[in-house]
């Protein structure tokens, strides 16, 4: 898809800059402006957006800042592939404000998980020593001592994380999993809003933990992935404005689940 195949809005709501912002940055996260794309001219952009040139050469350089397009002089703006901490921040960006939440920001972000950290688990279930088991057990512990501690649960939370990955013996899945660390403990911080998610996402690292401990790889996974979809399910919820288009409707259920809330991390 071409930059002149998209139909820009004209802002209605918060600051102009904002929103142009926020819509061209929205598009290059979702994939409709791919990497690559020359945008339109300032003027052709102020005139789609219904808005000055001084609003979107602003807005431009606010993507610029942000590592989501890059200008060569003489020949035009791109959008470019943004680094690891650049693509981290502009998530976060989007999880932080509920205004600007959108399913496919969460939809990213956990099929990347899923894909990371379901395979984790598997291959730690095969692979991990004692010493890995216990520290992934010592996680665990952290995790049911810190109910109430919102810092102390990210912590044991992520810490829970990187250990399976670590367990895997696979030193590309930490690489991988390395970039969304940021992304992922403000997932956590934001589901901290619910005590029940908090029990039930205890409940589900143990449930990990447990198939870990005696090798069973498919249930290792199988405890990953449920617990994830349950995860993205309980984010969801709580940034999607209630009320919107795009509320938690789509996010799925899943069988044999029914009596555990959604859980964080």
């Amino acid at each position: 898809m071409t930059a002149q195949d998209i139909a820009f809005s004209p802002p209605t709501r918060f600051g102009l800059l904002e929103q142009v912002a926020a819509q061209l940055e929205e598009l290059v996260l979702s994939g409709r402006l791919e990497i690559g794309t020359k945008l339109p001219s300032e003027g052709e952009l102020a005139a789609q957006f219904s808005v000055s040139r001084p609003v979107v050469r602003e807005a431009m350089a606010q993507l610029r800042e942000r590592g989501l397009i890059e200008t060569v002089n003489g020949n035009g703006t791109y959008v470019r592939r943004p680094d690891n901490d650049h693509l981290a921040d502009v998530l976060l960006r989007h999880m932080r404000f509920e205004t600007l939440a959108r399913p496919h920001v969460i939809e990213n972000l956990y099929e990347a998980r899923t894909a990371v950290e379901v395979m984790a688990a598997r291959l730690a279930a095969g692979r991990a020593s004692e010493v890995e088991r216990s520290t992934i057990g010592t996680c665990v512990a952290d995790m049911r001592f810190a109910q109430g501690h919102p810092d102390e649960w990210v912590a044991a939370d992520m810490g829970f994380h990187r250990a399976v990955a670590d367990a895997s013996h696979n030193p590309l899945l930490g690489a991988f999993l390395a970039p969304m660390t940021k992304i992922i403990e403000q997932s956590i911080s934001e589901s901290q809003r619910d005590p029940a998610a908090v029990r039930a996402g205890l409940a589900a690292h143990e449930t990990i933990w447990r198939a870990i401990e005696r090798g069973d790889d498919a249930a290792a996974g199988q405890a990953m992935f449920e617990h994830l979809q349950d995860s993205k399910s309980r984010l969801a919820s709580i940034l999607v404005l209630p009320g919107s288009d795009e509320g938690s409707g789509g996010a799925p259920t899943h069988a044999g689940r029914d009596d555990v809330p959604g859980s964080p991390s």
